[in-house]
């Protein structure tokens, strides 16, 4: 099953109105970063990267984080999108913003990256757990039981090690203190229309400067190819974003995004390319080539 870690709705956004119902596709881990024509359901997933190991484990089924998870986000924030695109903050209901703050505290975390590094410590973790105080085991243990807990727990609930941070990732990725971190944010949409180039989309959508309870921290996210998400934490900072010229910001988003991506920047065609390569050697300097 495709899993996108950057969703749908939001590559449709630099599809537009193309002709061919693609947009354009940069391939930063290749030489000279050629790129493509691609439909959203081709780009920005993993096969099953948030899927179980085994068809179920205590109770959860393979599939369940990404449809009963991602997918009722995702639904519910590609409104929230198209409301924001059309219509700007003023016309979101509080619930629509709560809807927003949710995807955006999903997308921090459900990179592949994040996902298998949550993956390998939660099952690192677990197994010292179950290490832990051999002895008390081994007084409990009935007749012909397995040596220790460690292999009574991989015998009776097959695959639970394995899988364990995936049954609590909807807490990381649905994080109640991030999500306020967020909501107390002071908020804006940009529109670049007007500064002559297109807003990027990187695989890793979301640029946040600092961590997310720093005081001074930016989160943003390109929507469309005109227009940002941008929040700040700090009133200084908020007053700085202000003054900023258009085109300045616009062309500091598209660095982020593409300094910070893992192999692919997505566009509405390849006008972005001399842009791209003519930063090249700072990506190669900062360790994301």
């Amino acid at each position: 099953m495709k899993h996108h870690f950057v969703p749908k709705f939001l590559l449709r956004a630099w599809v537009g109105e193309a002709a061919d119902s693609k947009l354009e596709v940069f391939r930063l881990d290749l030489p000279h970063y050629p790129s493509k024509r691609s439909g959203p359901k081709y780009t920005g997933y993993e096969d099953d990267l948030y899927a179980l190991s085994e068809s179920e484990v205590v109770g959860m089924q393979k599939q369940d984080v990404e449809t009963r998870f991602h997918m009722s986000i995702d639904d519910k924030a590609a409104k929230v999108h198209q409301k924001l695109i059309q219509q700007g903050f003023k016309a979101l209901s509080p619930e629509e913003r709560i809807d927003w703050v949710r995807f955006l505290t999903c997308l921090l975390v459900r990179q592949p990256d994040v996902v298998r590094d949550l993956k390998a410590e939660a099952a690192d973790v677990l197994i010292a757990s179950l290490q832990d105080a051999p002895e008390e085991y081994e007084e409990l243990a009935l007749e012909n039981a397995p040596s220790c807990l460690l292999d009574f727990t991989e015998q009776t609930f097959p695959g639970l090690i394995e899988n364990f941070g995936l049954s609590f990732y909807h807490e990381i990725a649905g994080s109640v203190e991030a999500g306020q971190a967020i909501c107390d944010m002071k908020w804006w949409l940009w529109d670049f229309s007007g500064v002559g180039f297109d807003l990027v989309l990187s695989d890793r959508p979301c640029i946040l400067t600092k961590g997310i309870w720093e005081p001074d921290t930016i989160l943003a996210l390109p929507i469309s190819p005109e227009k940002a998400f941008i929040a700040a934490k700090s009133g200084k900072v908020a007053e700085l974003l202000r003054k900023q010229d258009p085109k300045r910001l616009a062309l500091r988003l598209n660095e982020s995004s593409f300094y910070q991506a893992r192999k692919r920047v997505y566009a509405r065609n390849e006008q972005p390319r001399r842009f791209l390569l003519n930063r090249s050697y700072i990506r190669t300097a900062l360790g994301n080539s």
